[in-house]
């Protein structure tokens, strides 16, 4: 799987920008995986979820660290997935998450859904990180759909079939000590956040996520049909 992260402020001149080709933890193929049974709504509800109740969260991932052998973590089926830091990058969620505050929610945008849609559907066919086929940026893409203010954000996940199976390996990312792709899901500066679903021709599935600290829609963009916008 691949996870990639992305902020900036807009008033600010540079550009913060990381990009992961690893393979952290929870980084199963689900390329037989039904997108289209995961929304942008459930998503947001469940970066919310996490935000507002870390200490609920943690016990998500502590369920999760019940079974790891070592570096691997075994699932239902005999499936074996091996992480880079093995039960160390879990443990330091769950620390992390019993002492997060909670947070505001996010706000759902459909115009920022409809951006992430947008790289969705460009990367459909195998692509991956944070440019678009048109040198796009996320600022560029949420731009499209109306007006951002203070920080952005994206993060990007491949791999994962589930809402939850996308925010636990954003929130534990093992084998990133920066813990880029949590921070941006538990940014108090992030009071709005778009996301799109859907299939991906090498990791099987891949979920956008965009985030920004003010944003005006543009026209009467929705976000219910935004799940499958790329298939």
């Amino acid at each position: 799987m691949l996870i990639i992260t992305i902020m900036r402020a807009s008033t600010l001149s540079f550009l913060f920008l990381l990009v992961f080709a690893v393979q952290p933890a929870f980084a199963g193929e689900e390329k037989s995986a039904d997108a289209a049974s995961t929304s942008s709504r459930a998503v947001i509800r469940e970066m919310n979820l996490a935000r507002q109740n870390p200490a609920l969260y943690a016990t998500f991932v502590e369920e999760l660290r019940g079974k790891m052998n070592g570096n691997m973590m075994i699932l239902p089926g005999h499936t074996r997935i091996r992480t880079k830091e093995g039960t160390a990058a879990l443990d330091e969620a769950i620390r992390f998450l019993r002492n997060a505050p909670p947070e505001a929610p996010l706000s759902l945008s459909p115009g920022m859904c409809r951006a992430a849609a947008d790289h969705c559907a460009d990367q459909a066919a195998g692509g991956s990180g944070h440019a678009g086929r048109d040198s796009s940026r996320a600022d560029g893409r949420i731009a499209r759909y109306g007006t951002f203010g203070g920080w952005w954000g994206e993060n990007i996940s491949y791999g994962k079939a589930t809402a939850r199976d996308v925010v636990l390996a954003l929130i534990i990312d093992d084998g990133l000590p920066a813990r880029k792709h949590r921070k941006n899901i538990f940014n108090p500066d992030f009071n709005f956040a778009g996301a799109a679903f859907g299939r991906h021709a090498r990791f099987g599935t891949m979920c956008s996520m965009d985030f920004a600290g003010s944003y005006t829609e543009r026209g009467q963009a929705s976000a219910e049909t935004l799940v499958a916008r790329n298939f």
